[in-house]
C-alpha cells in the first residue's frame, strides 16, 4: 500500500466523523459547510500552525489555490472566529469514531501487534491533565474551584488514554473522558469518576483487542478493579503501602509463611552492577471484607552493588505473576510513565499545545477541539509508523517540533498538490534519497 494511500485513508475516516456534526446555525448565512469548518479547525492543528487558515486565504488571493483546499479538502477557507462561533455546540464525542477507526486500521496492517507486550496484551494507559484554567473565562463544562482566598478558578481536565509499549518510541492516543459537570449531579466531577464511565463507554470498542489497563495508585481501587474485570478486560495498577494498607498486611502475613515468593537480578547498566530484587504473592484479598476482589501482587526493588536503594515500586493485577514472567510484569507496570512523558508532555510541549486557549466558547468548543487536536496527534502516529518518506524526514530531523515548523513554513510560501509532494519536496531539500525509490520532485 502506498504512502498517498495512507494519508487518504487517515482523512477519510476523519471525514465520516466531521460529516455528522451538526448545524445548528439559523438565517442565510452559511457560506461555509460544517465539514468545512470542522477541516479548518484540524488542519490548524495537523499543521501545528494557528495562523495557518489566515495564510491560506493570503495564498489563495495571491496564487489562485491553496494548501488548505489541496491538502485538506477545504473549499472555502474560514476565519478562526468563524471555525470557533459555528463549532461551540458540536459534541466532542461526535469525534471519537475517528480513534475506534484509526485503531481498527492499524489492526489490519498488522501494527498493533508491535504494541503487544505483557501476555500478548496491548496496555492502554489511562491519567488525567488539566488543559485550562481561568479566573476570567468559563462556560457549563468547567469544573469550578472556591479558594480560601475568594478567587474562583474555572477549569478544564480530561482523562487521556493511550496505547504504550515498553519497546515502543510511539504512543497511540485514543478517545478521552471529561472531567466536567455531569447532569443531574450536585458533586463535582473528578479523575476517578471519569475514569469509569471511560471504562463503562469506550472501552468496549477495543475490549476484542485484549487490553491491560495500566494506571496510578488513584485506579488501584475495587470499583474500577470490577469495571476493568466486568469488561473482560486485565489491570496493571500502581500499589502503594499508605493507600493498601490492609493488603500489606496480608502480604506481611503471607510473607512469614514464606508464600511470598522471590528472585534476584543482576543488571549491567555500562558502568556499574545494579541489582533488582522482585517479590511477589498471587490471590490476594484487597480488602477486609467479604466481596473484596483478590490480587496479584508484585514488587521491585533496584540497588547498587553497595546495598543503597535506586528505585522502588509495586503493582497489583490481574496478570498471574511467575518467575518466568515477573520482570515483564515490573516492566509493562513501569510503562504507563509513557503516558506522561510521551502523550501528555508531548501534547503540552512538543507543538500541540494543548494548555493554548484556542476558543473556550459556552458550550463545546474546548473540549471538540482538543478532541481534534489529539486525532492530529494520532494520525501523525500513524504516518510515522505507515508512511516511510514521512518517517524518514520525522527521524532526520533532531526535533519533532522541527518537522512541524518546516511545514509550517513551507504552507505558508507554497501550494502542494498533495501530501506526498510536500514529503518529496522536503525529501529532495534534506538531500534524503526516497525510500519509496521515485525520483523526489523539488517543484510545488
Amino acid at each position: 500500500m502506498g504512502n498517498e494511500v495512507v494519508y487518504e485513508k487517515l482523512r477519510g475516516m476523519l471525514e465520516e466523523a466531521l460529516l455528522a456534526f451538526p448545524d445548528s446555525r439559523e438565517g442565510k448565512n452559511r457560506q461555509y459547510t460544517m465539514v468545512d469548518l470542522a477541516r479548518a479547525a484540524f488542519a490548524v492543528f495537523f499543521c501545528q500552525s494557528p495562523s495557518f487558515l489566515a495564510h491560506q486565504q493570503v495564498m489563495e488571493k495571491v496564487q489562485g489555490r491553496n494548501n488548505a483546499r489541496t491538502l485538506f479538502a477545504i473549499e472555502k477557507v474560514p476565519s478562526d472566529n468563524h471555525v470557533r462561533s459555528n463549532l461551540d455546540g458540536v459534541d466532542p464525542t461526535l469525534v471519537r469514531p475517528v480513534y475506534q477507526h484509526t485503531i481498527e486500521y492499524l489492526n489490519e496492517r498488522g501494527v498493533l501487534n508491535r504494541f503487544r507486550s505483557l501476555g500478548g496484551t496491548l496496555l492502554v494507559a489511562i491519567d488525567g491533565t488539566g488543559y485550562f484554567s481561568s479566573e476570567a473565562i468559563s462556560c457549563p463544562q468547567c469544573s469550578v474551584t472556591h479558594h480560601h482566598n475568594g478567587h474562583t478558578v474555572y477549569s478544564h481536565s480530561a482523562l487521556l488514554a493511550a496505547i504504550v509499549a515498553p519497546n515502543m518510541n510511539q504512543i497511540l492516543p485514543l478517545e478521552m473522558e471529561f472531567i466536567h459537570p455531569q447532569d443531574g449531579s450536585a458533586k463535582q466531577d473528578c479523575e476517578h469518576l471519569a475514569a469509569r464511565r471511560w471504562l463503562q463507554e469506550v472501552c468496549p470498542h477495543y475490549r476484542e483487542l485484549d487490553v491491560t489497563i495500566v494506571g496510578d495508585a488513584l485506579f488501584a481501587v475495587q470499583p474500577i478493579i470490577r469495571l476493568v474485570l466486568d469488561g473482560q478486560m486485565d489491570y496493571l495498577f500502581t500499589a502503594k503501602e499508605e493507600a493498601h494498607r490492609y493488603l500489606y498486611e496480608e502480604i506481611a502475613s503471607l510473607e512469614k509463611l514464606g508464600e511470598v515468593k522471590s528472585l534476584e537480578r543482576q543488571q549491567w547498566d555500562g558502568k556499574a552492577h545494579k541489582i533488582w530484587r522482585y517479590r511477589w504473592a498471587n490471590e490476594v484479598r484487597l480488602r477486609n471484607e467479604d466481596e473484596s476482589v483478590n490480587v496479584n501482587w508484585v514488587e521491585a526493588i533496584l540497588t547498587d552493588e553497595d546495598g543503597k536503594q535506586r528505585f522502588r515500586t509495586a503493582f497489583i493485577t490481574s496478570h498471574l505473576v511467575t518467575e518466568k514472567n515477573v520482570e515483564e510484569v515490573v516492566r509493562a507496570g513501569r510503562t504507563r510513565w509513557k503516558i506522561e512523558n510521551e502523550d501528555i508532555n508531548t501534547l503540552k510541549t512538543k507543538g500541540y499545545h494543548i494548555e493554548h486557549n484556542f476558543g473556550h466558547g459556552k458550550q463545546y468548543l474546548a473540549q471538540t477541539l482538543l478532541s481534534l487536536n489529539i486525532v492530529a496527534f494520532l494520525f501523525h502516529t500513524v504516518l510515522e509508523l505507515l508512511d516511510s518518506r514521512c518517517a524518514l524526514i520525522r527521524h532526520t530531523l533532531p526535533r519533532r517540533d522541527m518537522f512541524f515548523q518546516h511545514l509550517s513554513v513551507l504552507t505558508q510560501y507554497m501550494c502542494f498538490d498533495g501530501w506526498q509532494q510536500m514529503m518529496l519536496f522536503m525529501l529532495t531539500g534534506l538531500k534524503l534519497a526516497d525510500p519509496e525509490g521515485e525520483a523526489p520532485v523539488a517543484t510545488a
